[in-house]
């Protein structure tokens, strides 16, 4: 016997093989009764339905959107009090020079030379 012919004896002996393994089965009379009692015994909740689904993904979504939404509003809160703290630090600038050129105006009066006294205005 050839090689040839010992994989075709093999190849037919798989192919019964195989076909013996997957030749109908009769599951009995039963099976249809038993399948049809344990569908109307099982729970609701346990069964999710698309809408459930549907619902849990949008969830999802608007669990998201919300985070977004709120992460925007708090960059935006940040924002102003960034503008804020920076018209502040202009008024203070502003007002700190304002406070200096009266402080210079004032040293100067203070330090300036007494004015000569007028001879016409002695008093005596």
């Amino acid at each position: 016997m050839s090689h040839q012919d010992m994989n075709r004896d093999d190849d037919l002996g798989l192919e019964q093989r195989l076909r013996a393994a997957l030749r109908p089965v009769d599951p009995g009379a039963g099976f249809a009764g038993g399948v049809m009692a344990r569908i109307a015994t099982e729970r609701p909740g346990n069964v999710r339905t698309f809408r459930a689904r549907a619902a849990a993904s949008w969830g999802g979504f608007a669990l998201a959107a919300s985070v977004v939404v709120a992460l925007l509003l708090a960059h935006q809160q940040q924002m102003r009090r960034t503008e804020q703290g920076l018209e502040a630090r202009r008024q203070l600038i502003e007002a700190l020079r304002v406070t200096g050129d009266k402080l210079d105006l004032a040293s100067r009066m203070v330090n300036a030379p007494p004015p000569a006294p007028n001879s016409s205005d002695s008093g005596a």
